[in-house]
C-alpha cells in the first residue's frame, strides 16, 4: 500500500527532474572541447550544404524527389548540431530543442542572404552570421540551457 508520504515524496522528485533535463552533463574539459570543435563544424558544413538545397529547390519543378532531398540535407544537419551538443554535455531533449531551434535558424539565414539580399559574397556572410550564431550556445552552456528552460516552462508549464 502506498502511504500518502510516499505519494508526496514521488511527486517532488517527478517535478524535480524536468530541472535537471536543463543542466549541461558533466565531461572532460577535453572531450568539451573536441564537441565544441565538431559542433562548429557541423554547424559550418549545414550552412555549405544549403547552397546544394538551393540547387534542389530550383529542380523541384523538375524532379518529384527535390523537395525530399532538401528535408534530408535538413534532417542531416539537424542530426549532425544536436548530436555534437550532446557530445558537448546538453541533455537529449535540449540538445534536440537547442539543435532543432538552431538549424533552423542556420537555414533561414542563409536562404535568406543568398535569395534576398544583394550584398557582396552573400554565401561568405551567411556563413558568418551563422557561425556568430552558433558560438553563443557553446561559449555560454549554461545560460542557453537557462534560457531554453524558461521557454519551454512558459509554453508547456513545467
Amino acid at each position: 500500500m502506498v502511504t500518502t508520504s510516499e505519494t508526496a515524496a514521488s511527486r517532488r522528485t517527478t517535478r524535480r527532474r524536468p530541472l535537471n533535463l536543463w543542466r549541461l552533463e558533466e565531461t572532460t574539459s577535453a572531450a568539451r572541447t573536441w564537441a565544441g570543435i565538431a559542433y562548429l563544424g557541423a554547424v559550418a558544413l549545414h550552412l555549405l550544404l544549403q547552397e546544394v538545397g538551393l540547387r534542389l529547390r530550383r529542380e523541384e519543378h523538375r524532379a518529384w524527389w527535390a523537395g525530399s532531398g532538401r528535408d534530408l540535407l535538413n534532417l542531416a544537419g539537424f542530426a549532425a548540431v544536436g548530436g555534437t551538443l550532446r557530445l558537448f554535455g546538453f541533455p537529449a531533449p535540449a540538445a534536440a530543442l537547442v539543435g532543432g531551434t538552431l538549424t533552423l535558424l542556420l537555414f533561414g539565414v542563409y536562404v535568406f542572404m543568398v535569395t534576398q539580399t544583394r550584398l557582396p559574397h552573400p554565401r561568405s556572410l551567411a556563413l558568418a552570421i551563422g557561425l556568430g550564431a552558433a558560438v553563443p550556445v557553446v561559449a555560454w552552456p549554461g545560460e542557453v540551457l537557462r534560457v531554453f528552460a524558461e521557454v519551454a516552462a512558459r509554453l508547456f508549464s513545467m
